[in-house]
């Protein structure tokens, strides 16, 4: 009986969500700040406010910051979703092949209990990966010796398909460490778009609030920034 392969639960919507309102919050800085700087008008007003050239650069520059790390976020999560596949794919080809060749063993009646103990098939498939892969490899291998390996060559597993059966625990195993490492390397990357985002919240909001000050007498201006 094959063992059922737990699939990879999906992304909640809420985490969608999130991600449109900070996607909406970076454009909103930008078209912000395009507006104060191509009004003259409301540039001047604002340059009183200490929101001079250099300092409308540097909300500039956290604009930029958080939108790059909004960018490698999602480019993170990406190779997150193909990691998380290939390691679905080499799960499966590994399970299916050590499946057949546990019940390959188990059929041959001329092996005894001890055979069957010492080629690792009895009992059930471990679910935890690393535990399988060992116990697999352990299976392999002792297959490659003798007395086994004439026996089960007769079987459909000569040396080679035994190579492969291998080769296909490497590929299983090379698959688990992309997927820890792209999980990895997707969370920095959230924690790094979210304090950028967090630096560039900070600035807005003072941004915002004393241009709401500087063009209280100009409603006609501060229509512009949305005000």
């Amino acid at each position: 009986m094959t063992d059922p392969v737990v699939p990879t639960p999906k992304p909640v919507k809420r985490n969608a969500e999130q991600d449109q309102k900070i996607a909406d919050k970076i454009t909103a800085a930008a078209q912000y700040l395009d507006t104060v700087v191509g009004d003259a008008e409301i540039s001047a007003l604002l340059a009183a406010r200490s929101y001079d050239e250099p300092k409308l650069k540097e909300g500039r520059t956290l604009q930029a910051a958080a939108q790059a790390a909004f960018t490698h976020r999602q480019t993170t999560l990406a190779a997150q979703g193909h990691a998380t596949a290939g390691l679905s794919g080499s799960t499966a080809t590994a399970r299916e092949i050590y499946i057949d060749f546990r019940e390959t063993v188990r059929a041959i009646t001329t092996f005894s209990a001890s055979d069957r103990t010492a080629l690792k098939v009895t009992g059930t498939i471990p679910a935890d990966k690393q535990i399988m892969i060992t116990a697999a490899r352990a299976s392999y291998q002792a297959a490659q010796a003798a007395p086994y390996a004439a026996v089960l060559a007769t079987y459909g597993y000569p040396a080679a398909t035994i190579t492969a059966a291998l080769a296909a625990l490497d590929a299983y195993s090379a698959a688990d460490v992309d997927q820890n490492s792209a999980i990895g390397s997707a969370t920095k990357a959230t924690a790094d778009r979210n304090a950028a985002v967090k630096a560039l919240d900070a600035y807005m909001k003072q941004l915002r609030r004393l241009a709401k000050v500087a063009l209280r007498k100009r409603p006609d201006l501060l229509k512009k920034l949305n005000g």
